[in-house]
């Protein structure tokens, strides 16, 4: 579980509702425009998106709500956010083929519902603060024009959820 830089661990709390995302993958490790949402083709029809590799869970860095106040008291924060999909690529390569590699659209936005609390002590300040959660993957580009050679590469993240950062003054 990867955190936003300096973020303090006991302060977080992660709350997972969405399932695992399955990730189907042809035999022959090729993506076809049918195994994908089909999207624009501005670069090379050589290219291909292969070998997602789950890299764990991390919370983003753009807060979606908070709330606080004055102990004893406990902060409650009840959020339903529609969060989008984020990837990024060394090489440029249609959205649709990385979406067939990852297993889920990336250019597509998840709904999540999610409550988060956490209890002020007395005579304390306290802050929650929600932000979303994302699956990590990564993925490889190839280049079969010229006998499938490795051209870079990406990463890929999926709303599944919510991280809480909490804290008292």
């Amino acid at each position: 579980m990867q955190l936003p830089a300096g973020a303090v661990p006991e302060h977080w709390t992660i709350d997972r509702k969405a399932p695992a995302v399955k990730l189907p993958m042809p035999e022959s490790g090729r993506v076809t425009a049918s195994q994908g949402v089909q999207g624009s083709l501005a670069d090379s029809p050589w290219l291909q998106s292969r070998n997602s590799v789950f890299q764990g869970q991390t919370c983003g860095t753009d807060r979606v709500d908070m709330v606080t106040g004055w102990g004893p008291m406990t902060l409650s924060l009840s959020q339903s956010r529609a969060v989008s999909s984020q990837w990024s690529s060394s090489v440029s390569i249609a959205a649709w083929k990385v979406s067939g590699t990852v297993g889920f659209s990336v250019t597509d936005t998840a709904t999540n519902t999610e409550t988060g609390s956490y209890a002020v002590p007395d005579g304390k300040f306290g802050t929650l603060e929600a932000y979303p959660l994302f699956d990590h993957f990564t993925f490889d580009v190839y280049d079969t024009s010229v006998g499938n050679r490795y051209v870079g590469g990406g990463d890929a993240f999926h709303p599944v959820g919510f991280c809480y950062n909490h804290w008292a003054n």
